[in-house]
């Protein structure tokens, strides 16, 4: 057996001095919190960047097609809606879907409020799976491709706003060339996302009825929503579909079109790495006290193993197996409390917030297997290399004036 894992193991087991004792215990639980709270922190930026990027991506799809031109308002200039590229698209294996779409902004008229929104029509086989997610009360609208379905679905805000309620029939004032266009529309459902802007400017209808508004068939629409099988090569398939459907038309990933959010979702990131720093010097002074403790609680007995014949780094090797006895305890409390934290947040939504502000009602929580390796690894190997600063303290220490070290 080696000499240096056998002394080791010996004062590792071994209880010591009640002041010694303390302080390995505070080293431990500082470790546990340290990666505790990591985890969550990496866990909680990551959610919530996934959660404000699925619900970008539930109102917009992942890659817009659209005319090539300056204008970023909702009401967007119109093509065909019978393009020679579509069948090329679809057929790509990235391509989940291509759903066309039509914009029009309208005046929502009830007898106390008035509110203006965009409505976005949608085809009869448009993916609702997010909205429908996020259905507070009633139902999707039912459409199909033969005849106009004038129902449509409202965000709770501004259903909450004008005091409507599933079942009622509202008037709906549309300004097209000039001329004011009245529709009678039909509240089916209610949702809420939690993305203020959002709900606050969009609602869904059939995208026949928004044709209608603008011309007498349905041979136009503000453009195409591309949603993709994998996100990784988002900015490859932007610039593959710019070149497969012609210079009269441009595509738009969500990135790019909502850049400012995207800007802040990166920003985040520079938070978990804050938290990960601050804990990790916390973790390391910890360990450093501990250590330094130990080695002078343990000095007559690096003066007799010297004394015996161990070299230096027989007897420092000592001291890293007794303080692994501190950290894989540690180790294993962190693991134990943040993903523990992590999986009651997740099951029961115990920590809120205020969703005006970060758009979401409780803390989200997404750790993956690859961060909590990460951490672990990260966390055992930097502790290794903190315990060597005091460890070469046992270089200085004499045998002679060790062993009389009282």
């Amino acid at each position: 057996m080696d000499f240096s894992y056998f002394v080791g193991k010996k004062i590792a087991t071994k209880s010591g001095k009640s002041f010694t004792r303390l302080i390995i215990r505070l080293a431990i639980a500082g470790v546990g919190l340290s990666l505790a709270v990591m985890l969550l922190a990496v866990g909680i930026v990551k959610g919530f960047q996934n959660e404000i990027r699925q619900k970008v991506v539930g109102f917009d799809g992942h890659i817009h097609i659209r005319n090539l031109d300056l204008n970023q308002s909702r009401e967007l200039t119109l093509i065909e809606a019978d393009q020679p590229f579509l069948t090329t698209v679809r057929n790509h294996d990235n391509i989940k879907t291509v759903s066309p779409f039509c914009l029009k902004a309208g005046i929502l008229n009830t007898q106390k409020e008035i509110e203006g929104m965009v409505f976005k029509g949608v085809p009869a086989n448009y993916d609702w799976g997010f909205i429908e997610g996020n259905l507070k009360k009633g139902r999707l609208p039912s459409l199909n491709d033969s005849t106009d379905t004038y129902e449509f679905i409202l965000s709770q805000k501004v259903a909450q706003t004008l005091g409507l309620d599933t079942g009622q029939y509202i008037e709906v004032f549309f300004i097209q060339d000039t001329k004011v266009r009245r529709r009678q529309m039909h509240l089916v459902g209610i949702f809420n996302t939690g993305l203020g802007e959002f709900d606050k400017t969009i609602c869904f209808t059939d995208i026949r009825v928004i044709q209608r508004i603008y011309t007498t068939d349905y041979s136009l629409v503000s453009g195409f929503e591309v949603t993709l099988n994998d996100l990784a090569n988002l900015e490859e398939m932007t610039e593959w579909l710019d070149g497969e459907i012609g210079i009269k038309l441009r595509a738009e990933n969500i990135e790019s079109k909502h850049s400012v959010i995207f800007k802040w979702l990166n920003i985040v990131d520079s938070n978990a790495l804050i938290i990960i720093v601050l804990m990790t010097i916390v973790s390391a002074v910890n360990l450093i006290t501990a250590f330094l403790i130990l080695i002078v609680d343990r000095t007559q007995m690096i003066g007799v193993l010297k004394g015996l014949g161990a070299n230096n780094w027989q007897v420092v090797k000592v001291f890293l197996i007794k303080g692994l006895s501190m950290v894989i305890p540690g180790l294993i409390i962190g693991n134990v409390v943040g993903l523990g934290l992590g999986y009651l947040q997740v099951k029961t939504g115990l920590f809120t917030l205020p969703e005006e502000t970060y758009y979401m009602a409780t803390v989200p929580v997404e750790i993956s297997l690859e961060a909590i390796l990460y951490l672990n690894i990260g966390t055992l190997v930097l502790s290794t290399l903190v315990m060597l600063i005091p460890g070469l303290m046992v270089r200085l220490i004499s045998p002679v004036k060790a062993i009389r070290f009282d």
